[in-house]
């Protein structure tokens, strides 16, 4: 079924969101498929598009695929992907969790913390 104007402009507009938030194409792809349905085709169409639209907004900013993550990012990227893997394992998708697991873990080491169980 194709999508209308609207729903093509909301989700270009998350796109938008997503980017700002110096979130990785692929990301924010794997966001939009899972969220709105989308093939993976569709939604890197919709990243594309949604990243030449913050060009005309701003001609400064473009989308980084591999952004830094400092020392200042890791305390909110910590408590965002915890929110994510309680999701995760509230709905029971287990790819998503142990990614996401790896990911918090990754972020602990950054910061000196040891992962005592």
């Amino acid at each position: 079924m194709k999508r209308s104007n609207e729903q093509r402009t909301a989700h270009q507009e998350h796109a938008k969101k997503l980017l700002d938030m110096g979130l990785q194409k692929a990301d924010v792809a794997a966001t939009l498929q899972r969220k709105y349905g989308l093939a993976r085709a569709t939604a890197y169409r919709d990243i594309d598009e949604a990243d030449l639209l913050r060009e005309t907004e701003d001609h400064t900013i473009e989308a980084d695929p591999t952004p830094e993550i400092t020392l200042a990012d890791r305390e909110p990227l910590m408590r965002m992907t915890k929110h994510l893997l309680i999701d995760a394992y509230e709905s029971g998708n287990v790819q998503d969790y142990a990614r996401l697991v790896r990911e918090y873990e990754r972020l602990a080491r950054m910061g000196g913390l040891s992962q005592k169980f």
